[in-house]
C-alpha cells in the first residue's frame, strides 16, 4: 500500500500521507488517476489501473533523446506568428514553441484577459498530469508554471501562467497551450521532461 501511495504521489495524485492505509484519500487519488486515464472509475486498484500507473511512471523516468536538435528555431523559444482581433484585450494569438529541438504549435488568449505578454519567463513542473478538460486531449493532461509577467496592456501582472494542452474550446486565458492529438501532447510532455532535466529542473523561456 505505502507504493501505492509513493506511486500515485509520483504520479501527481495527492494520496494523503504515506502511511500504508487505503483510506478516504488514497481512493480519491485513485479515482482521479483513473478518470485522467481513461479508466473504469471505481476506486479499486486492478490489472488494469495498476499498468496504467506503472505505464505514467515509466514517463516519469523519460531520459532526453539522442536525436540531435532540429532546425526549426531555437531550443526554449516560443514565436508569435498570427495575432487576431489586434489591439483588443481578448485577442487570441497563434505561434511555435521550439523545445528539446522539436517544435510545437500553441495558442494564447482568445478570452477576456487576453493573450501571453512577450518577454522572458522562468518554466518549472506543475502538474505531470491533470483532468481538467480545458487542459487535457484525448485523456492527456499537464501543465508547467510560468513566472508572474507583467502586462502592459492591462496595466497589471498576469499571474498563475501555464504551459497545457489547448483542451476544450480553441484558445486559453493568456497561458500556453499545446495544439495537437493526445500523441502529440505525449511528445511535448517528454520533450519538456527532457528540456528540464538538462537543465537542473528549470530554464528560461523567450517569447517573442
Amino acid at each position: 500500500m505505502v507504493e501505492l501511495q509513493r506511486s500515485l504521489r509520483a504520479a501527481g495524485f495527492n494520496p494523503g500521507g504515506v502511511d500504508g492505509v487505503f483510506g478516504e484519500h488514497t481512493r480519491a487519488a485513485v479515482v482521479a488517476f483513473q478518470r485522467a486515464n481513461g479508466l473504469a472509475v471505481d476506486g479499486v486498484v486492478g490489472a488494469n489501473t495498476s499498468s496504467a500507473l506503472r505505464r505514467s511512471l515509466e514517463v516519469d523516468r523519460f531520459e532526453p533523446s539522442p536525436t540531435p536538435p532540429s532546425s526549426s528555431g531555437a531550443d526554449r523559444t516560443a514565436v508569435i506568428h498570427s495575432v487576431s482581433h489586434r489591439g483588443q484585450r481578448d485577442q487570441l494569438v497563434t505561434g511555435q514553441l521550439t523545445v528539446n529541438g522539436n517544435s510545437y504549435t500553441f495558442r494564447s488568449g482568445g478570452y477576456a484577459r487576453g493573450s501571453l505578454p512577450t518577454g522572458e519567463y522562468e518554466v518549472t513542473p506543475h502538474l505531470w498530469s491533470r483532468s481538467n478538460q480545458s487542459m487535457t486531449v484525448g485523456g492527456v493532461g499537464f501543465s508547467f508554471a510560468m513566472s508572474d509577467k507583467y502586462d502592459p496592456r492591462v496595466g497589471a501582472t498576469r499571474r498563475l501562467l501555464r504551459i497545457h494542452p489547448d483542451g476544450a474550446s480553441p484558445g486559453t486565458e493568456g497561458c500556453v497551450g499545446i495544439v495537437g492529438d493526445a500523441a502529440t501532447q505525449r511528445r511535448f510532455r517528454e520533450d519538456m521532461r527532457a528540456e528540464l532535466q538538462r537543465h537542473g529542473g528549470r530554464f528560461t523561456l523567450s517569447v517573442r
